[in-house]
């Protein structure tokens, strides 16, 4: 018995464990979507740093944003429709 309730525990830890590596790929994908953002907005919207950003920098950096999370967003929806209407051809692997 005590066999049993030992790997049923392992189980746990298993799964436990798998939860917590999903939960940090997730942090690091998002990590790097800030990332690679910044650096695009920053290019594309800053020239010269200064002490302030100019209402033109602001707005520009505040759309590439908007831009970015409404593309990701769009694909994220995309993928989800494609995946839902045709599960078949999706290797999700």
């Amino acid at each position: 018995m005590r066999f049993m309730e030992d790997q049923r525990s392992k189980g746990a830890v298993d799964e436990q464990f798998q939860a917590f590596i999903e939960r940090e790929s997730k942090n690091q994908r998002f990590q790097v979507l800030a990332h690679n953002l910044t650096e695009i907005c920053w290019e594309l919207c800053v020239g010269t740093p200064g002490h302030s950003l100019d209402s033109g920098t602001h707005n520009c950096l505040v759309n590439c944003v908007n831009r970015f999370i409404d593309t990701s967003s769009f694909i994220a929806n995309r993928l989800g429709n494609i995946i839902l209407n045709n599960p078949k051809e999706v290797d999700l692997k």
